[in-house]
């Protein structure tokens, strides 16, 4: 498996928006533009300002007449995003637009899952199901139609239908991390832990080590002093996201932005080291291993938490491998004895129940300076707040299929 880093990008989302916005301004007609923009608003949660772009804003609907599918798409996730009285109602009707407006079947079934998680939210639980099914009729490597669909049937304490759903989608070649996700979450349901964690394999598949610095610096502390210094005065420093497992956490999106060379360097290293750990898992039969991608792209974030921050129960379903690198943790984290600051991997009990999870058991890593881990995407983690004045700065990153 070939792994590189992805492109390096000039600006951040931030700097890129204002560019755009400039554009559209000076050619308000440029469906292009507008869509650009609408779809870096999102991006930076600015999900009034997408809405006041797409919809007339004399009536405050959408100018239907007017935009095609992926405005209409964008549309929806900004009212899905903004989550108002009412925006749930207006963003199912912009995904309805879409789906007559599409042109390829995973088009028609990306408008069809959002279909679904609007009718999730309005408690139409039979409409959803249809949506969804129909959505991965259409496209079986739909992921969010898999997920919703998974979390739905569990909701009904159908288990056994998301296994036989997932089933036929692994036999229509779907590989992605949440149809892992389901299994695991069903088999566990099912009071079937061996096979739940068999999904994941721990013992084989997560990998840690102490990073080799790259070239250019002496150890592991010096690189990571600069390193530090470097995402301190990132572009791309912000204070949240929607729709992440991060809460009170300062982020930035794309690592890889502006002049960062000490972040490149870093992610060159991680691609090296994610390259050998696959190959080491070659001869291994196993059906996250069978989904393995031929090129990966390494897509990478930084997480800095202060004394309240911390992930909630998550995977990385765009991913098939990801990981965290380390670069800063408080003493109190490295020499404790408790979950603070603790990186750990289990099952969410909110969703299988805390007697079933655990019987999946948790395992907690505690994080140092200089600690890199890979792991499956499909495998589920969160963290626990540190409480220390200084900052946890990590990087984290999925390996998507190139």
């Amino acid at each position: 498996m070939l792994i590189r880093p992805e492109p390096a990008k000039a600006l951040s989302a931030r700097q890129e928006c204002a560019i755009v916005a400039h554009a559209v301004a000076g050619n308000p007609g440029s469906a292009a533009l507008r869509l650009r923009l609408a779809r870096l608003l999102n991006q930076l949660d600015a999900f009034d300002e997408t809405i006041a772009l797409l919809t007339a804003s004399d009536v405050g609907t959408p100018a239907h007449d007017t935009l095609d599918y992926g405005a209409c798409m964008a549309l929806a996730a900004a009212w899905f995003g903004r989550d108002q009285p009412g925006d749930t109602v207006r963003a199912h009707h912009a995904a309805l637009r879409a789906e007559t407006l599409a042109t390829t079947d995973a088009q028609r079934s990306a408008a069809l899952a959002d279909q679904g998680k609007a009718l999730l939210r309005l408690d139409r639980h039979d409409d959803a199901h249809t949506r969804l099914t129909e959505a991965l009729r259409h496209d079986p490597g739909n992921m969010p139609a898999c997920r919703r669909l998974a979390t739905e049937l569990l909701r009904t304490g159908d288990a056994e239908a998301v296994i036989a759903m997932t089933d036929q989608l692994a036999a229509q070649g779907s590989g992605h991390a949440r149809l892992f996700m389901a299994r695991m979450l069903a088999f566990a349901r099912l009071d079937r832990i061996a096979e739940a964690r068999a999904i994941t394999d721990p013992a084989r598949f997560r990998h840690r080590q102490i990073l080799t610095p790259p070239p250019g610096w002496a150890d592991i502390a010096a690189f990571n002093t600069a390193l530090v210094e470097e995402l301190k005065t990132h572009s791309g420093l912000r204070y949240d996201r929607h729709g992440t497992a991060s809460r009170s956490t300062w982020r930035i999106d794309a690592l890889a932005t502006g002049a960062a060379p000490v972040a490149r360097a870093l992610l060159a290293r991680i691609a090296e080291t994610a390259e050998r750990h696959v190959a080491a898992l070659s001869d291994i039969a196993h059906p996250w291993l069978a989904a393995r991608p031929d090129r990966g792209e390494l897509r990478s974030w930084c997480v800095i938490t202060e004394g309240e921050g911390f992930e909630q129960w998550h995977a990385h379903p765009f991913g098939w491998m990801s990981g965290v690198y380390y670069a800063q943790v408080p003493d109190t984290v490295v020499t404790g004895s408790d979950a603070g600051g603790c990186i750990a991997f289990g099952l969410p009990d909110g969703l299988i129940g805390a007697d079933r999870a655990a019987q999946f058991g948790e395992d907690l890593v505690r994080p140092q300076p200089g600690l890199l881990m890979l792991f499956p995407s499909h495998s589920y983690h969160r963290t626990f707040p540190h409480g220390a004045s200084e900052r946890r700065i990590c990087v984290s990153f999925d390996i998507w299929p190139a």
